[in-house]
């Protein structure tokens, strides 16, 4: 798995400023002509998903990481459970802890609601309705675009037959009566 500098730049990036692609890219010095759609499609990257995933595995062991706990503590969250955190300030120059503070919380119904939605989409129980409303925009403009270049392609042979030199001695029916 060999990437450019680069592509190690924007993994890095990645990994480090909380996810943002278009971030990342810009970070690692990719044209800022089209960012967005360019850190996309880096991200998608086979072999940088797979430098990413390589670089998170030894920090997911060593935090003892595991997705059954995340799930668990999702759903805990979901249900209005009690939470128990863990909050602690180290001072690294004097190299001394100075807070290190256990406290317990129920979660307020927005957390709750998030929770349970991230729950959702993680089983694929809930869709993302304005992608799919995207999509269909997306499908429809498409459809706009082929009409009105077949609409033009007729506009145009029309003007040629009635303009062309070898058509003085033809009829020729223009219907301009819109079919809408």
């Amino acid at each position: 798995m060999k990437l450019s500098k680069r592509q190690k730049a924007f993994a890095d990036a990645y990994l480090t400023n909380g996810g943002n692609a278009t971030e990342a890219a810009r970070a690692a010095g990719y044209s800022p002509h089209n960012i967005g759609a360019n850190a996309a499609k880096t991200l998608k990257n086979p072999k940088i998903q797979a430098y990413m995933k390589q670089r998170l595995q030894p920090i997911e062991r060593k935090a003892e990481f595991d997705v059954d706990k995340a799930i668990i503590h999702l759903l805990d969250i979901g249900m209005g459970r009690e939470i128990t955190a863990r909050s602690s300030t180290y001072d690294n120059l004097q190299k001394a802890m100075i807070e290190d503070t256990t406290m317990k919380y129920s979660p307020g119904p927005k957390q709750q609601v998030e929770a349970l939605e991230l729950y959702l989409k993680y089983k694929g129980m809930l869709r993302n309705s304005s992608k799919e409303l995207e999509d269909q925009q997306i499908a429809k403009t498409k459809a706009d675009v082929r009409k009105s270049t077949a609409e033009a392609d007729i506009m145009e042979a029309k003007a040629k037959l009635l303009t062309d030199a070898g058509a003085q001695d033809r009829t020729v029916i223009v219907d301009d009566i819109p079919n809408d």
